[in-house]
């Protein structure tokens, strides 16, 4: 007897789900950040300030897109192996009167621009309020890249903010990288 299939679950006849002989769902998957690289959802957001005192508010992203946006990587290096970035989710207030605007650039060159504010500065966004959701610590050779990954992402609903605060002024270098989900 070859596998049963499984009619769909939303009413149409034509999608079906295969089921072997020790119950196990024959499944294909594609990771989300893909499948929205795809699409023309996914970017990347350079940051490349040198901070200039402690705790300074450097980096600022806030979701204006009605469709969740979701960090799903971090990645980069500084010049200070004692350096600690918060990630900080909630802020009250946008912070971006001092602050240089980024352009997140698409991962897929036919993307739209993406419905964001986002603003780096080396002299402090003066962001306040937020929680604090991560705590990235660097390696202890400088310049050496540090990767975070986020695999159920860090999640912005539409109006959603999320801030950066350094520990130590230097130089910092990161790429966030983020998407929107689709809107089924």
């Amino acid at each position: 007897m070859g596998p049963v299939q499984i009619l769909s679950g939303a009413g149409g006849g034509a999608n079906f789900a295969k089921v072997n002989a020790s119950n196990e769902l024959a499944v294909s998957t594609a990771a989300e950040a893909l499948v929205a690289n795809v699409a023309g959802r996914a970017y990347s957001a350079l940051v490349d300030v040198t901070a200039a005192t402690t705790d300074d508010d450097f980096f600022y992203l806030r979701n204006n897109d009605a469709r969740d946006l979701v960090v799903y990587k971090i990645e980069g290096w500084c010049d200070d192996a004692e350096q600690e970035i918060s990630i900080l989710l909630g802020a009250t207030d946008d912070g971006t009167g001092n602050g240089d605007v980024i352009t997140p650039r698409s991962l897929n060159t036919d993307a739209a621009a993406a419905l964001v504010d986002c603003f780096e500065d080396a002299t402090d966004l003066a962001i306040t309020g937020g929680n604090g959701v991560d705590l990235l610590k660097f390696h202890n050779t400088v310049l050496t890249l540090g990767t975070w990954d986020y695999p159920s992402g860090i999640i912005l609903k539409s109006g959603g903010r999320m801030h950066m605060e350094v520990a130590l002024a230097g130089l910092i270098n990161l790429n966030v990288f983020f998407y929107f989900r689709a809107d089924d």
